[in-house]
Parts: structure tokens; sequence; C-alpha cells
């Protein structure tokens, strides 16, 4: 029984040492919402210090033709394309079924999303709803990631996260019982 004490025990450990890492991804969420016969999107990017530093650039990529999107009601926090600075571009994509939008924040560094914060306020009406994924890039990286769409009840991360360890505490305190008794 010793063996499987200390196998359980590795198996615990590893399972909380990693799960800070599963925990720790800059991210963008969103939300879906019908508008006035269109869907709007509106989305929270959170910076949790993954990317090593400051965000100041968001770009995502849409799975819908850049005519699906009414570009005129483009929403943009403050210092990330709106009238006080930063950028925003929007177009096609890659494909003609494919388009962008990206918000850089203004140079001065004042708009930026430091460590541990995040920024709502990115949104934009589209006619019809998007199939997902909708995929992001952080600060002109080409590393692509999921936007999680938080719509609908969401499942807590940090419960599935904790499930596995609570799966080995439980098969541990079964196993010392059976040793015990």
């Amino acid at each position: 029984m010793p063996k499987i004490q200390h196998m359980f025990s590795r198996i615990l450990f590893l399972l909380l040492a990693c799960s800070p890492g599963f925990l720790r991804a800059d991210m963008v969420t969103y939300t879906v919402t019908p508008n006035a016969g269109q869907f709007l999107y509106q989305f929270t990017l959170a910076n949790t210090g993954d990317t090593g530093g400051t965000l100041f650039d968001l770009f995502l990529s849409l799975p819908t033709d850049i005519t699906n999107i009414d570009t005129t009601t483009i929403g943009t926090p403050v210092g990330w394309g709106d009238p006080t600075g930063g950028l925003l571009f929007f177009g096609p994509d890659v494909t003609p079924s494919t388009s962008f939008i990206e918000w850089a924040s203004d140079f001065s560094g004042l708009h930026d999303v430091t460590i541990g914060n995040s920024l709502p306020g990115f949104s934009f009406n589209s006619s019809i709803e998007i199939d997902p994924p909708i995929t992001f890039a952080l600060n002109g990286s080409s590393i692509f990631a999921t936007a999680q769409d938080v719509s609908t009840v969401p499942e807590p991360g940090s419960l599935v996260l904790l499930l596995p360890i609570l799966v080995v505490l439980g098969s541990y305190a079964r196993l010392k019982r059976v040793e015990i008794g």
C-alpha cells in the first residue's frame, strides 16, 4: 500500500502544481445578446500575466463576412480607437468568409491593461449570430486562442480544475480506510 499512497501523493502534487498554470492565461470573454434585430457581441479582455506585461493590442478573428458586422457601431474602450486615442482597424480576413477587428491602445500606455486587471467595452453588432469559434491574438502575436462565450450559464473553470484533485483525494481517503480497516 505505501507505493499506492506515494503514487497518489505524486498525482496530487502534480495536479496542484499545474492548476495555477491552467488558471494563468490572458483571456477574452464575451456575451451575445439580441439587439434590435441584430446580435450584440460584448468582449472583456483580462490580463492574468501570461503575456508577461501590459496588454495594448487585441485582434479578433471572426468566422463571418465583414458585411455582417455593423462597422459604424464598433464599441471601443477609452483610449482604444475612440476619439481620445488608440487605433481601430477592421476588414476581411484571410478568406472572404472571415473578418477581423483590431483595437490598439494609445501610445501613452495609460490605457494598457496591466497584469491582474481587465477591460470591458470592446463590442460590435452583427446581422447574424456568429458560429464559434471567435479567436483572438494579443500584442501583435500570431498565436491565437479561443475567446470564451459566457452568454450561457457558465460552468466555473475552477470547479473543472478542482474535480481531478477531489477524485484523487477521495481515492486516497478510500485507500486509507481500506488500509486501516
